[in-house]
Formats: structure tokens, C-alpha cells, sequence
């Protein structure tokens, strides 16, 4: 089934993301979780600006980060600030701070400016000291500096694992745990596949002596987290489609179109809420990757998409590019 390509990711793009969600005063709204901030969202934010060579917007957006987030004493983000509260949660969120890092790499590279990267740098030796931990002869990344140690269990996201960004830390001076991250990740990922789709969970359980199960306290299932796996492997060059099948069997299951938001893990039951336009985006790059042709079709963007379905839309379009092929 082919369909409508996704709409590349371009300054037109850029400026329609900056009108919805982007304040005056720099931060990124997240539209479909009751006007929150974050520093996921500040950190895609960043990404986007640099991609659309917009360094005016980039700067605001860096400058509510330090002021608003950076307050933790440890060079981390606090990871979530609500308009009617402020910071109200100051546990960093790993991702976060690694998509805030990476974009400032690629701005420093961009612009050429080295107060960027030397903030930059200053980010990825706080995270390492704070969540780069080691379980089972692995190095792993925490979630977030508190509250994800369970007895002798680490409980982990994949989603958090971004490939890319975590290269370009690699490349970094004494950045050699930053790469057995990266090898960590893909033994993770080949351990973790649950169900019929072998797919990854949201959040896993990663025991002292090495296995893997869909962690407690947690939905048991794939969504709306896991669904950045194979968009952050994609973006980081990754083609073989051992990676993809998982996505590309979800996508082929439901011809291509209303494939479910979720699906529980292990059992394998699906929830009637269907995958956003950019849930579809990522589909449709996994299942090129996969060998399985342009088989997801993904409709435009509707002029109230919410945060997460547009970025992730345009974070699938600016992968699909560094591949070079169509969105």
C-alpha cells in the first residue's frame, strides 16, 4: 500500500512548528499534556532550530533551559515545569539532557561557536557521572538520576537510548563509555522482544544477572515511548533490517493504516486508539529499512496536531534524509 510521503523538514516546517509550540520566551509547549514543558521538548526544540539553521530561536530556547531547568546543582535538567507551578518534578529525564547536548554539538559545529559545545560537554560528563551505570557486564543508562534502582534490578527505557547523540558523545574526549553504551543498547534490544511483533516494551527490567522482562509499575506494553527505537537507530545510520522487522511486521499487520497506538506486552493485545501521523512517520522509515517498500501510508499533519505526533513527524523527515531517502 503506498500513499502520501511525509512532508520533509524544512524551514517552512520549522517555522509552523515555532508558531505552535514555541514561546516568546523560549520554551517548547507540550500541547498534549496540559501545556507542560520539559526537557525532552526543549531539547527536540533545539534540535529542529539548528536543523532549520534558525540560531535566533535556538538561543531563546537554550536561555529558558539554563534559567528555568538547569537547577539542580549538578549540570542536569529538571525535567518537568508546569505553567501553574514551575519545576515540579527536579529528577532529571536522561534523554532530555542528551537531546539538549546533542543539539548543542550540532550547533557549535553549525555556527562555529565554542561556547556550545563547551556546554555541551559539561552536560555529558554530568550525565555520565549521574546515569551511566553498569548491570551484567553492561553499561546502561538510568532513566534518571533517582528512583529507577528496584533491589538488585535497574529499570531502563529503550526509548532513551539515542543512538545518534550518543556517537556523537563516543567521538567526545574519554568518551569510551559513551560507546559501550551503544553496544549495551543493542543487546539490550536483542533481548528485549516481547510477543508476537517482538517487540520492545516501554520500560524494561534488567536483572544483576542479565535478563530482561517488561518492568513492573509500569504499562506492560509498546508505544508511545518505544516507538523512537527505530527512529533513533535509523538517524544514527543503522540499516540492517534485523532492527526494523519488528516495526515493519506491526505496520504490515494493519496494511498499513490504523495500526494501534499500543500493543500490550507479552500478550499482544492492541488498543483501539490508532498510531498518530508521526507514529506513522517512524512506521513508514522502519518498514523501508525493513525491506517492506513505502507500505505505511502517512496523511499531512492537521493544523491542531499535537507536540509529540508533529516532532515526531519532522525528527522521522530529518532521518530519512541523513539516509538519503523519501521521508
Amino acid at each position: 500500500m503506498g500513499g502520501a510521503l511525509a512532508a520533509p523538514f524544512d524551514g517552512s516546517a520549522w517555522r509552523r512548528y515555532a508558531d505552535r509550540f514555541l514561546q516568546p520566551d523560549g520554551r517548547i509547549v507540550d500541547s498534549g499534556n496540559k501545556g507542560v514543558s520539559h526537557s525532552e521538548g526543549q531539547g527536540y526544540g533545539m534540535l529542529l532550530a539548528v536543523a532549520a539553521g534558525d540560531r535566533a530561536a535556538f538561543d531563546r530556547l537554550w536561555g529558558w533551559t539554563q534559567r528555568t531547568l538547569m537547577v539542580r546543582g549538578d549540570g542536569l535538567a529538571a525535567w518537568r515545569w508546569m505553567p501553574d507551578g514551575g519545576v515540579t518534578d527536579r529528577n532529571n529525564a536522561s534523554d532530555g539532557d542528551m537531546l539538549i547536548a546533542w543539539a548543542l554539538l550540532r550547533a557549535a559545529e553549525s555556527w562555529g561557536d565554542g561556547a556550545y559545545r563547551s556546554a555541551a560537554t559539561a552536560i555529558v560528563r554530568a550525565l555520565a557521572a549521574a546515569v551511566l551505570v553498569e548491570q551484567a557486564g553492561l553499561t546502561v543508562l538510568l532513566p534518571g538520576r533517582d528512583g529507577f534502582r528496584k533491589g538488585e534490578a535497574l529499570v531502563l527505557n529503550p526509548s532513551y537510548w539515542v543512538f545518534p547523540a550518543i556517537r556523537a558523545f563516543a567521538a567526545l574526549p574519554d568518551g569510551q563509555r559513551w560507546g559501550r553504551l551503544a553496544e549495551s543498547g543493542l543487546v539490550l534490544l536483542s533481548k528485549a522482544r516481547f510477543g508476537g511483533f517482538q517487540l520492545p516494551p516501554d520500560w524494561l527490567a534488567l536483572d544483576a544477572d542479565g535478563a530482561v522482562t517488561v518492568a513492573d509499575g509500569f504499562k506492560k506494553q509498546y508505544g508511545y515511548d518505544a516507538v523512537r527505537v527505530p527512529l533513533y537507530l535509523a538517524w544514527d545510520g543503522y540499516r540492517d533490517p534485523y532492527y526494523f522487522r519488528p516495526y515493519a511486521m506491526l505496520a504490515a499487520r494493519y496494511g498499513g493504516a490504523a495500526i494501534p497506538a499500543t500493543v500490550s506486552l507479552p500478550g499482544g493485545t492492541t488498543t483501539q486508539v490508532a498510531a498518530s501521523v508521526g507514529m506513522l512517520a517512524v512506521y513508514r522509515l522502519a518498514s523501508a529499512l525493513a525491506g517492506a517498500g513505502n507500505a505505511v501510508t502517512v496523511p499531512p499533519l492537521a493544523p491542531d496536531e499535537d507536540y509529540y505526533s508533529t516532532t515526531l513527524a519532522h525528527l522521522s523527515a530529518l532521518a530519512a534524509q541523513s539516509l538519503g531517502i523519501e521521508p
